[in-house]
């Protein structure tokens, strides 16, 4: 028995027989690479303990999802019968579809994403299907590299799977959840797993299989679950520090990009290769699995002393930590602050485009349309989100969704988790909130 100590599940354990599969997988030159990319990437600059890894979450999702697969199988009435034989006919492409969810993430995700136009998803696509060892583990097991892809895109006909990594109760979002509150020191992000998975359920509703809970036993676990969210997503993912730290690298590869193209600048040849083969994807992978934070970090470095004066100043103040400051958009009129934007911008001669950002935090590398997208009140449970719902199932099988029998979800769904705030340069932040007696 393989057994890793796990600061979450205390203890993972992979069978050295069974297991053999996720073992070899997770030897492979691109699962190991995720151990260099960063679980909340730049979110460390506001919580200095968020240092953990794609690696670790993806072997946490693992763990979940034989903890899910184990409770469900061992379900006892016959209504059960039909998805416990396809859950357990489909338990290896299950955990390899757990283990390699993440594997495409690049470092500091959406920044880099920007930069080559290609998102994450595509990239986990791109890995498992090409010429990478990941492909040629999964092949020697007898396990199609395609049903992996289409279990992660949602399309493999196998619902009950699909469901187990990703719905509203997915084994991904229960991890991560919990593993950064665990890191960040947000505490209000826990909830009672233990519990979670004792009441845990599956059943069909509206059509779909849904893994739900019991509704007996089980609303209780399901609103702490809805709040830990809420309260993670205003105060870690959201945060207006990591939102800043985030538009500042952002805006460092644009400048980077911008220079490249004018021939000023040199990029990591990797990263080069991958903006020069545009949409081909499986020809430059190799070249995306040697792109880590480490290797961002290092040309971050190199560019604090370039001689183009925002590259440097941009790295620098990512590198010192000198983020711009948030000011509300309630604060000011929108016409009003592009006003003073722009007659501050001529003044010093400052770029608008690299020091006046807006920014409307309602999406990040986290989705959770259970919260950020508005339900209308009154609107019919059948027409909303028929997918995306946390469904409680009483003792026939019947579900419910949670918004529908707890006061407390169904106040939080009709509240848009949607965060609108300008960032500007420490330095001119009072003269564009206060007028102009600071000048």
């Amino acid at each position: 028995m393989k057994t890793i100590r796990d600061p979450i599940h205390n203890i993972v354990q992979f069978d050295k027989n069974n297991d053999k599969l996720l073992l070899d997988l997770i030897d492979t030159q691109e699962f190991q690479r995720l151990r260099h990319i960063k679980q909340l990437g730049l979110a460390s600059f506001t919580y200095p303990g968020a240092e953990h890894t794609r690696f670790a979450h993806s072997l946490g999702v693992t763990h979940l999802m034989k903890r899910f697969i184990d409770k469900i199988c061992s379900l006892k009435e016959d209504r059960f019968i039909p998805y416990i034989k396809e859950i357990g006919e489909h338990r290896s492409l299950a955990l390899s579809a757990a283990l390699l969810h993440d594997i495409g993430h690049g470092p500091f995700s959406h920044a880099l994403e920007k930069t080559t136009g290609v998102r994450h998803e595509k990239w986990t696509i791109a890995i498992i299907q090409g010429d990478t060892e990941v492909n040629s583990v999964l092949k020697k097991y007898g396990i199609n590299p395609q049903e992996v892809v289409d279990v992660i895109q949602r399309t493999h006909p196998s619902k009950a799977v699909v469901k187990l990594l990703s719905s509203q109760l997915d084994t991904d979002r229960i991890d991560y959840l919990l593993r950064d509150s665990k890191m960040t020191g947000a505490g209000y992000g826990t909830f009672d797993l233990e519990w979670m998975i004792n009441v845990l359920t599956i059943g069909e509703h509206n059509g779909e299989i849904e893994v739900g809970l019991d509704i007996d036993k089980g609303i209780s676990i399901a609103e702490d679950f809805v709040m830990a969210r809420y309260y993670m997503y205003t105060n870690v993912y959201f945060h207006k520090t990591t939102r800043s730290a985030e538009l500042l690298i952002d805006k460092i590869f644009s400048r980077a990009l911008e220079l490249y193209n004018e021939g000023n600048i040199d990029l990591p040849d990797d990263l080069v290769s991958i903006l020069t083969r545009k949409g081909q994807l499986h020809e430059t992978v190799a070249n995306y699995i040697n792109l880590t934070d480490n290797t961002i970090w290092h040309f971050v470095n190199i560019w604090t002393n370039h001689n183009d004066i925002i590259l440097n100043d941009l790295s620098s103040r990512l590198n010192k930590r000198r983020f711009f400051k948030s000011i509300n958009s309630s604060e000011l009129d929108p016409l009003e602050y592009w006003k003073r934007v722009i007659e501050i911008s001529n003044k010093y001669g400052i770029s608008r485009e690299y020091y006046f950002l807006r920014d409307e935090a309602k999406s990040s590398s986290y989705k959770d349309s259970y919260l950020i997208q508005t339900p209308k009140i009154g609107e019919e449970g059948i027409e909303r989100e028929a997918s995306e719902q946390i469904v409680l199932f009483d003792k026939n099988g019947n579900g419910t969704e949670l918004s529908y029998i707890s006061d407390i979800v169904n106040g939080l769904r009709n509240k848009k988790i949607s965060i609108e705030r300008y960032f500007v340069p420490d330095e001119y932040k009072n003269e564009i909130i206060g007028g102009y007696q600071h000048v």
